[in-house]
């Protein structure tokens, strides 16, 4: 399991960040040729959204979402799944304890539907696939 910090250097709302972190979980994984993914979230607004269960009636959330849909469409096979916040041990841990094996850093300057890049601090290691929990 990698482990990825996205840190927001201007004003988010907690949806926002959902959708940072959605957005940047799909630039990591298509960054090393991931062909097939499966997403799990705790942000039930950013699922549904994404799964056309819930409309999009927020102007920035609209923004994202259309980023994301532009992503998604770049894999061969995409699921995005709702995970209650309090079955994601994975990230509530990490949330409480931080993250020891830090392997790549992302900073984003200002919200990606304004820009096409963000630096980042280390190169993605090589062989990863699979899935990851935001």
């Amino acid at each position: 399991m990698l482990h990825q910090v996205v840190t927001l250097q201007f004003k988010a709302t907690n949806n926002q960040a959902e959708y940072e972190t959605l957005i940047a979980g799909l630039n990591f994984a298509l960054s090393m040729a991931v062909n097939r993914i499966q997403v799990f979230s705790d942000s039930l607004l950013v699922v549904n959204q994404v799964n056309q269960t819930f409309e999009t009636k927020d102007e920035v959330l609209k923004k994202y979402l259309q980023v994301a849909k532009s992503l998604i469409s770049l894999f061969e096979d995409f699921s995005l799944m709702h995970i209650p916040r309090e079955e994601n041990q994975v990230a509530d841990r990490l949330a409480k304890e931080g993250l020891p094996d830090l392997h790549r850093t992302q900073v984003f300057e200002r919200p990606s539907f304004e820009c096409a890049e963000v630096s980042t601090e280390e190169p993605p290691p090589a062989g990863w696939t699979g899935s990851w929990i935001t």
